[in-house]
């Protein structure tokens, strides 16, 4: 019994549970979005599209653990958001079970999203949307392309964890897309691109031992740094334009929204005097880099529902 706990607790760690919520909770505000025009569906689309996004990320999250083994083995200044799971380095699962989930889950991801299309009848931009997930996923540390090695992995990851799961939740249940789902990307595709951003830190030596070309590798920590500074104040201000824009904002809620422009300045002052040097303050750095991406994505769901519900009042 306590063998298949150590293999359900390295499966849990090796699939990276708690770090599917930068996917589905963007998913879940365009929902909210769709549901704030007047449109809405049938529970199970709901459910079978989360599933379909959550394949995608298990994908990804499988097929980078095997493709970047030799640059996790090297590396010895990881933290717990970086560096991989480490459950193939230590050896707690055979190697090839991680590909053995990547490609069931490539699978299963096609097999959904046709079974969406042809079930519930969402349109051809749902092919369209669910290929260019699991192209860009597939092929983010896959050959030929390889996107996180040639310094374009951040910017697909601000994409395809900002504009794609909103965009895609709104289109399943309304049909057409909105300039509202590029005003309230922004913010959460920039915060998304600052986490992974400042998670590759602690890489920055093994990623170079192996050729992962990334941001970070190409131009360096301090200069890195100063675009996480920028991108900072950017994420701020976008932030609190786009809560302006989609309708009132009682004061509680207000005050919540203070929570992550709080992280947001704590974390940029941390940059500008470097402290990204001290491996304890970096951790410190990548997990509220995490909480800002997070806090601003659920704000603004619950902004869209609580607008909603003032219609009806």
């Amino acid at each position: 019994m306590k063998k298949w706990d150590s293999y359900l607790l390295a499966w849990w760690k090796l699939s990276r549970v708690p770090f599917l919520s930068v996917g589905i909770l963007p998913l879940i505000l365009g929902f909210i979005l769709a549901w704030r025009w007047g449109y809405k569906g049938p529970f199970g689309l709901y459910l079978v599209s989360s599933m379909a996004v959550i394949l995608i990320m298990w994908m990804t999250y499988y097929l980078g653990e095997w493709n970047d083994l030799e640059g996790d083995q090297l590396n010895q200044d990881f933290n717990r958001f970086s560096g991989g799971s480490r459950i193939l380095v230590k050896g707690l699962l055979p190697i090839w079970v991680s590909l053995l989930f990547g490609y069931g889950c490539l699978v299963g991801a096609m097999l959904t999203g046709l079974y969406i299309y042809l079930r519930y009848q969402t349109g051809s931009w749902t092919l369209l949307l669910g290929g260019i997930g699991i192209f860009s996923g597939f092929f983010y540390s896959g050959k030929p392309f390889r996107w996180s090695y040639r310094g374009i992995g951040e910017i697909l990851i601000g994409f395809c964890y900002g504009w794609l799961p909103i965009a895609t939740g709104f289109y399943l249940f309304t049909g057409f897309f909105s300039h509202q789902i590029l005003l309230l990307s922004i913010p959460v595709g920039l915060s998304i691109f600052n986490m992974i951003l400042i998670n590759e830190f602690p890489d920055e030596e093994a990623d170079r031992a192996v050729g992962k070309k990334n941001l970070v590798v190409r131009f360096g920590k301090e200069r890195m740094g100063d675009l996480y500074i920028g991108l900072s104040i950017l994420i701020g201000f976008s932030f609190v334009k786009v809560m302006k824009t989609f309708g009132q904002t009682p004061l509680w809620l207000f005050i919540l929204s203070g929570i992550p422009l709080l992280l947001i300045l704590w974390n940029l002052l941390q940059v500008w005097r470097g402290d990204y040097r001290d491996s304890k303050r970096l951790e410190l750095l990548c997990r509220n880099s995490l909480f800002i991406n997070l806090s601003i994505t659920m704000i603004l769901t619950i902004q869209q529902t609580i607008n909603k519900l003032g219609d009806f009042l």
